[in-house]
């Protein structure tokens, strides 16, 4: 598989010290032996006004010069959101919608200073079509993501565009509660824009281990699978009730649903030759842990991909 050659691409932040705002020492030694670490392309890494809490130039000097990046707006989103629901590229409110637009300028920019000084270093950038919270109309939602795309596939990217799929407004108990994959799948058709199928995501959404791998061969289907991100999610413990929570792999985290199985499933329907980049994205829960614990939940996700 593709995408196994080069390693694959690890969102670390949930499981950094600084994730849970503890010293810049403990943060350096996470990332220390991160990089230590094998079959690691690159990171994905949130973008609210830098790459990282302590600035750019430290996550870059902090990490390999030939990890590759790529970028979400899911934190500065869902940080937004947490002031003003009405925040977000499918939202109706056109005046958070051009908010949120101006937020994507704000990473073009950073992302284009990035790749000047680092060629190729960002590889992609994930986006999200979040609805304004409280207006249930999936239409008006699909009508302003359908503004927002336009206005942004105009710009001139210096990185792949995909939309990483959330679970969606209209699920029986919505947890992010976005714009369902059908509707993102008619807004994209002519467009430029891949897709991303997030395990949990879509596993939360459906309250089902199954609609990970329909979501998957729906975008696969389309034309428009371009990744896949391996986050769980649990029915108890310490990681909650189908919480988008990032829970580790089982067996390393006993209550996790997700299994190396799972992962298999969906890197089959994929194919070979469709994905730009695969990986993970794994929350340490407990905000006093060792870095070591912290490392070792991000390794043993690597592992449970390896044995793929």
């Amino acid at each position: 598989m593709n995408t196994h050659n080069a390693g694959y691409i690890i969102g670390a932040y949930p499981c950094a010290p600084s994730f849970h705002q503890q010293s810049e020492e403990q943060e350096a030694e996470f990332w220390k032996q991160l990089a230590d670490t094998p079959h690691i392309r690159g990171l994905e890494q949130p973008c609210l006004e830098n790459l990282h809490p302590f600035g750019d130039e430290w996550l870059l000097k902090h990490t390999p010069g030939e990890w590759q990046i790529v970028v979400t707006a899911v934190m500065e989103t869902m940080r937004r959101r947490g002031g003003n629901g009405a925040f977000g590229l499918a939202s109706a409110d056109e005046q958070q919608r051009q908010q949120c637009v101006a937020y994507y300028r704000h990473l073009l920019n950073k992302i284009t200073v990035v790749n000047k000084a680092h060629p190729g270093k960002v590889i992609a950038l994930e986006m999200q079509a979040a609805p304004q919270a409280g207006n249930n109309n999936v239409q008006q939602a699909t009508d302003a993501f359908a503004r927002s795309i336009n206005e942004i596939t105009a710009w001139d990217w210096p990185c792949e565009l995909v939309l990483e799929h959330c679970d969606a407004m209209t699920s029986a108990a919505p947890r992010k509660g976005f714009l369902p994959l059908e509707n993102v799948l008619e807004v994209l058709s002519d467009r430029d824009v891949g897709i991303c199928i997030n395990w949990a995501r879509s596993a939360i959404e459906g309250r089902n281990t199954t609609l990970p791998l329909e979501h998957t061969l729906k975008a696969k289907k389309a034309g428009k699978l371009r990744a896949l991100m391996f986050s769980g999610t649990t029915l108890e413990g310490e990681y909650g009730e189908w919480q988008d929570l990032h829970a580790p792999f089982a067996p390393f985290c006993p209550d996790s649903l997700m299994t190396a199985e799972h992962a298999k499933s969906l890197f089959n329907a994929a194919g070979p030759a469709t994905l730009q980049f695969s990986g993970i994205k794994l929350l340490e829960i407990n905000a006093n842990a060792s870095v070591n614990h912290r490392v070792e939940i991000l390794r043993d996700g690597i592992s449970q991909l390896q044995k793929i």
